[in-house]
């Protein structure tokens, strides 16, 4: 049995209500944007917006947390998706959730740039691929929470209010509740420590090349070292990124819509809406605490092969389900199938990444996986 650090605790649980608050946002803001008057066509815009202000602040983001530290870029990126939340239940006006929407970019990009470093610096490499695994796991399966918490609270908030069910009213307090969350999430890291924790990781990172090569004793990289960096990838940087990139374009023409086609296509309520997306985040959190098995036994880039490969056929068959209990089924398996072996391939990078240089690997990874 395998013990994590106190730290790492902390972080868990930072990020378990962080994405707990999210799930619930992301359940239920195309459906409060309808709810609220607004043309069909924002959802698009909506959709659109983080993505470009994380691919513009991306490297400003990434100077910062090399500039403040881990710690304090979780913070700044809490804050700044807890107010995204909440501007749709507070002020939901068309440039208020312009804007808005808008930090969700930013907050995500120094919560991805952030996270794994803090995951790297509190583990060894025999725990690392369990930790990654436990840590996805734990992510998802709180987002099945969150989204089956999203599905009931609208109709909980409807009563307890007298609000017409389904009602913009009803979405708003309930996002506010989630922005509330994503506020409590800043609790875990307060008590951690401010200053850099001793590395338990080799000095030199598995199959070094110079790009990545570190010095006796680095120091955080500042933005003459980003924009190196940026201008000399290597090969490896290169074909890192590549698959990613190419599976989260096709994945953002379908996920960010996916609770409206159930709930136009087949009518479901939003209890029924929470209760897909819990059983598709279930479903992922089991697939992905098993992907250390499958890499065990097909390597982490064979694994990461064959999980991808067999949910490609799922999207197919998700457009073409007539009925809902198929529709449902083939949505939970390409969820397990597609995300279960993602921080395999993480971890598998950040081995052969050098630690001064882990923080713009890992956001280049999660920006190409948004």
């Amino acid at each position: 049995m395998f013990r994590l650090r106190p730290p790492a605790y902390l972080y868990l649980f930072h990020a378990a209500l962080l994405v707990l608050g999210l799930a619930i946002y992301e359940l239920l803001l195309n459906l409060a944007i309808l709810a609220l008057g607004f043309e069909r066509e924002l959802l698009g815009v909506l959709a659109t917006l983080p993505v470009l202000s994380a691919a513009l602040l991306s490297l400003p983001m990434w100077a910062v947390v090399t500039r403040v530290g881990l710690r304090t870029s979780l913070i700044l990126g809490a804050l700044l998706q807890a107010a995204a939340v909440l501007v749709v239940a507070v002020w939901p006006g068309r440039w208020p959730l312009l804007v808005g929407t808008a930090l969700l970019g930013p907050g995500s990009v120094l919560f991805a740039v952030a996270s794994a470093p803090l995951m790297m610096r509190y583990s060894d490499e025999r725990d690392r691929a369990r930790l990654f695994s436990l840590n996805a796991a734990i992510l998802v399966g709180v987002g099945g929470l969150g989204s089956l918490l999203g599905g009931w609270l609208p109709g909980l908030a409807a009563q307890l209010w007298r609000l017409a069910p389904q009602s913009a009213p009803a979405y708003q307090a309930t996002l506010a509740l989630a922005g509330g969350l994503m506020l409590l999430a800043l609790l875990p890291l307060l008590a951690l420590p401010g200053g850099q924790e001793p590395r338990t990781e080799n000095p030199e990172p598995v199959g070094a090349n110079p790009v990545f090569a570190q010095t006796p004793h680095p120091e955080p990289v500042g933005s003459d070292s980003i924009w190196h960096f940026m201008l000399n990838p290597s090969p490896f940087v290169l074909k890192a990124l590549v698959s990613p990139l190419a599976i989260s374009c096709g994945a953002a023409l379908l996920f960010p819509f996916l609770n409206l086609y159930f709930q136009q296509r087949f009518a479901v309520a939003d209890a029924t809406l929470g209760l897909i997306f819990a059983a598709m985040g279930i479903a992922t959190g089991l697939a992905t605490l098993a992907a250390p098995w499958l890499s065990a036994r097909l390597g982490p880039m064979g694994s990461v092969v064959l999980t991808q490969a067999l949910a490609i056929p799922c999207l197919l068959l998700l457009g073409l389900a007539p009925l809902l209990s198929l529709a449902v089924g083939v949505a939970v398996l390409r969820a397990a199938l597609m995300n279960m072996a993602a921080p395999l391939y993480t971890a598998y990078v950040l081995e052969r990444t050098a630690v001064v240089h882990r923080p713009l690997m890992n956001g280049l990874l999660q920006a190409a996986m948004t």
